[in-house]
């Protein structure tokens, strides 16, 4: 029977008798498709079968071994089976097999010895359907394909036959197609064309007849192999198949001598036709192998080359994608399976600060983004209220949002501006933490780097380490012009006491950037006051106050300004005007009472002042009240009432917790008191809270002789010298602790020295301030201990450094004692002399001031204090170029007597007020706490 193959439509001839009445699976050995062969309903019928012998089915348990692979190139696709009865195959039903892309290519069965016979491509699948029994003969699969496709026409071939007995021709059926004589010959009825046509010399067939046959239609029974699943659409109307390659190995061999060309098979879709392949060269001793033209064979072989390169690659591709596909869905499987990603982890330094806000804050309404809005608005008030308010609200953010870092950057920056230079060493390097772990999550932001700027200058005075921050923004082009215009007023800030000029420029760049910016006056005032430009400083103040009368900040620092140069009555000018503009105003009525007893020396009118405040308590909060409390308790204080004293110091703890500046008062008192253990309960409350770390050191000092350690309070004494030179006071007690310990030599050398330094400023101090310290309180109670010092009536050192302790504490007649006394021993003692010549100075006694003066200059003319009381008389005397002459003098041997300079300056300012003013700002600059110096400036300009 012609057989061709409906995937590469290659011919083949079977025998008859191999084919069942249900019909036999049969697999094209080119291209291994697997098609369902039916017989021929015109043909003769089928005689009996017989065993199969050459014949193998292409898959099914119970196979004979394999031929040699050698010998046979198909051997890998099973033997043929046995002459007995087949072994039964494994139970695998035809729909299960159908649905298996894969199952062609199932597990190969062992190789066969070579003596195997050859293999039949087209043999039945498996033994007879009724040697299978019933149940193989209701194949599902076979009911399903429909009816078997029609005799295709054109390439045909031959298998050779096994020697059989001659069996009876079958009747002719059909003519040849060719000179249309009538076939008897089954062979040559299933090639439609007799065998004297086949012969090279026959007749050339009619140009109808010859015409390439369309391909036989598709049918169900063709089962596509694997390969058709990657097969894309060819170009140029189809494909090629590769030449075939000559194998060793037992073959099926072909009958025909010629097989003609063959249509392409029909596809569903848009597909290029099905190439045509000759059947393979077989080697053995059968027939010789059917080929196509030479012609044929070259453009087919290079055309079917392409066409598998293109399958392969197509496979690849499809199988790529159906991997991608797969892995993409095994992905977001897992991405659901491991829910959301986690939250970032809270820093440390967040984690730290949020279990005590929470409980400063235990309801919080709102949102954070809200809190947010809140703290910028109060920011942007530029008042110290509004700074603390603006702390608050910027804390409750952080709590409804710990991963918030412009929450962070606004506390800070309102922690600055508020707090200042007040703020505790804890509460500074918290501040720092909780920015350098918002830098670490959200990088150098604008925010945050001013916030740090900010920080620096308030709180470490060290400008060196804000500026790179300032200038780090201003690099930024993409900066906004109100962050552009806070990097100037950084800047700014930054050259305040280095250089003015610098100061006014980053100032005016930040007023043309941002011209609301109320801070910008208040800066801009300090520039001038740093200058000695006091007049200009108020005027820039006045004009601020003009435009917004409630602007207390700047209002405050006109009542400073004015304090600091002499002219307290018209810092009470503004704040009595304040008063009565809004009547019970606390930021107004609470400073005159400051003023009281803080500048004009009036205790007991400020303590009535103030309990007039407290009997309106109820206007005010509870953090006002207590800060009234606090200034209650330093005027009664100061007015002497120690018991009063501790009694609204504590009233204000009860109202505030931890208030630093009650803490202090209660210090002070037990200090007066002598009770160490008070004081050393109230020195953890203010410690690192002052604005003066100098200070801190000299209280924890005398704290440490009162309970009786004077090494360690030497210790704490010399810190403050170190931390602040003007500090004669700690110089004086340094001196005092070495004599406790009876360290005579470490006693004189630090009494020696306070001797040489300005004798006409003890400490320096503010004008105003809330932690309120008496002037000369530090040296107070300290009297008696170096004259334990003295080896005898004729050592006159105890009795000079005690003198000049009394006079520190102002104690003028028993400091004149003492100097007599040194007198008595050594006439002619520079330094006794010396201060008797400023005691008698002070004293109104101008000729005994110049008397003494001159005997201390003539004996100790390598000790600046003697020329500089000597001139100090002469200015008096109205002899200004002799005291000119003396304050030189002075000035050469101790460069940085600034008592001797300003002095200086006001005699030289009616020649030359230039260069007075150079002086006197070189003074300020020296000293920023040196009053003498800025009232002489502030007259100057008048």
């Amino acid at each position: 029977m012609r057989i061709v193959c409906q995937k590469c439509a290659a011919a083949y001839a079977i025998d008859d008798k191999l084919i069942t009445a249900k019909g036999v699976r049969a697999q094209c050995p080119r291209c291994r498709h697997l098609q369902l062969v039916r017989r021929d309903p015109s043909a003769a019928p089928a005689p009996a079968p017989q065993p199969p012998v050459t014949l193998t089915p292409v898959s099914g348990a119970g196979a004979a071994p394999a031929p040699n692979p050698a010998d046979d190139l198909f051997g890998d696709f099973g033997a043929p089976p046995p002459a007995a009865a087949p072994a039964p195959t494994p139970a695998r039903s035809e729909g299960a097999a159908g649905s298996d892309l894969f199952g062609d290519f199932g597990a190969m069965p062992a190789s066969a010895p070579a003596s195997s016979p050859p293999v039949d491509p087209f043999a039945d699948l498996g033994a007879p359907a009724a040697a299978r029994g019933p149940a193989a003969a209701e194949d599902p699969l076979l009911d399903f394909l429909g009816p078997p496709p029609s005799a295709p026409q054109g390439l045909e071939a031959r298998a050779e036959r096994p020697a059989k007995p001659a069996a009876p021709k079958p009747p002719a059926t059909a003519g040849c197609r060719a000179c249309q004589k009538p076939l008897t010959d089954s062979f040559d009825q299933a090639l439609g064309i007799c065998d004297d046509c086949r012969q090279p010399g026959a007749a050339q067939v009619p140009p109808a007849a010859a015409s390439r046959p369309s391909a036989p239609a598709a049918s169900a029974d063709s089962l596509p192999p694997m390969a058709d699943l990657g097969a894309g659409p060819s170009s140029g109307g189809g494909a090629q198949d590769p030449q075939p390659e000559p194998r060793g190995g037992a073959r099926v061999p072909i009958s025909t001598d010629i097989i003609p060309d063959m249509g392409p098979e029909p596809r569903s879709g848009a597909r290029g036709s099905a190439p045509q392949l000759g059947a393979e060269p077989r080697s053995g001793p059968r027939a010789a192998p059917v080929r196509t033209s030479a012609a044929q064979h070259g453009g087919r072989a290079r055309g079917g080359r392409g066409g598998l390169v293109a399958g392969l690659v197509g496979l690849v591709v499809v199988g790529g994608g159906v991997g991608g596909y797969f892995l993409y869905q095994q992905q977001q499987t897992a991405r659901r399976d491991e829910g959301p990603p986690p939250a970032p982890a809270i820093p440390d330094a967040v984690q730290a600060v949020l279990p005590r806000w929470k409980l400063k804050y235990l309801e919080i309404s709102g949102t954070s983004a809200e809190r947010l809005a809140q703290g910028q608005q109060q920011l942007a008030r530029d008042e110290r209220f509004g700074y603390a308010e603006a702390e608050e609200s910027f804390q409750q953010a952080l709590l409804l949002d710990p991963t918030s870092d412009a929450a962070i950057a606004g506390y800070v920056q309102a922690l600055a501006l508020g707090r200042g230079a007040r703020m505790d060493d804890a509460t500074f390097q918290e501040a720092r933490a909780l920015l350098l772990a918002a830098e670490s999550r959200s990088g150098r932001t604008a925010p945050l780097l001013l916030a740090h700027a900010n920080l620096l200058l308030a709180r470490s005075g060290q400008p060196e380490q804000a500026r790179p921050l300032a200038e780090e923004l201003l690099a930024r082009a993409e900066l906004p012009d109100a962050q552009k215009a806070e990097a100037h007023l950084v800047l700014g800030r930054t050259w305040l006491s280095s250089s003015r000029e610098l100061a006014r420029s980053h100032f005016d760049s930040a007023q043309k950037l941002a011209p609301d910016i109320k801070r910008l006056h208040y800066y801009r005032a300090l520039a001038h006051a740093s200058g000695g430009e006091y007049s200009a400083a108020l005027d820039t103040l006045r004009e601020r106050l003009e435009a917004n009368p409630k602007d207390w900040e700047s209002l405050a620092l006109t009542a400073r300004l004015y304090q600091e140069v002499g002219e307290p009555g018209e810092a009470r000018k503004l704040y009595e005007a304040r008063v009565k503009a809004e009547p019970g105003e606390l930021r107004a009525l609470l400073p005159l009472a400051m003023l009281r007893y803080q500048s004009e020396g009036s205790a007991a009118g400020a303590v009535r002042e103030l309990r007039a405040l407290l009997r309106n308590r109820a206007r005010y909060d509870a953090p006002e009240v207590a800060e009234v409390l606090v200034h209650l308790a330093a005027a009664e204080r100061t007015a002497g009432s120690q018991d009063a004293a501790a009694k609204s110091a504590e009233e204000a703890l009860r109202l505030v917790k931890d208030l630093p500046e009650a803490h202090l008062q209660l210090f002070l008192v037990a200090l007066g008191r002598r009770d160490a253990e008070k004081a050393r309960a109230h020195l953890p409350g203010f410690r690192g809270q002052l604005e003066d770390g100098a200070l801190e050191k000299v209280l924890e000092g005398r704290l440490l002789l009162l309970e009786k350690q004077p090494l360690v309070a030497l210790e704490a004494f010399q810190a403050a010298v170190k931390l602040d030179a003007r500090r004669l006071d700690a110089q004086l007690l340094a001196g005092v602790a070495a004599a406790s310990a009876k360290r005579r030599d470490d006693a004189f050398r630090a009494l020696h020295q306070a001797l040489q330094s300005d004798p006409l400023r003890l400490e320096p101090r503010p004008v105003m301030s809330a932690y309120w310290v008496r002037p000369r309180e530090t040296v107070d109670g300290v009297e008696g201990v170096i004259l334990a010092l003295a080896e005898g009536p004729e050592d006159p050192s105890p009795l000079l450094y005690e003198g000049l302790l009394r006079f520190h504490q102002h104690q003028l007649d028993a400091a004149e004692r003492h100097f007599r006394g040194v007198l008595e021993v050594d006439a002619n003692n520079a330094g006794a002399l010396a201060y008797r010549s400023l005691i008698a100075l002070q004293r109104g006694a101008v000729a005994d001031a110049r008397r003494l003066g001159e005997r201390s200059a003539a004996a100790g003319r390598q000790m600046p204090v003697s020329h500089l009381a000597l001139g100090l008389a002469r200015a008096e005397s109205r002899q200004v170029e002799p005291a000119k002459r003396a304050l030189r003098d002075a000035l050469a041997l101790a460069p940085t007597l600034l008592s001797a300079q300003a002095r200086l300056a006001n005699l030289e300012s009616p020649q030359g007020k230039a260069a007075a003013k150079d002086t006197l700002v070189k003074v300020v600059g020296l000293d920023p706490a040196y009053l003498p110096a800025k009232r002489m400036l502030y007259l100057l300009e008048r």
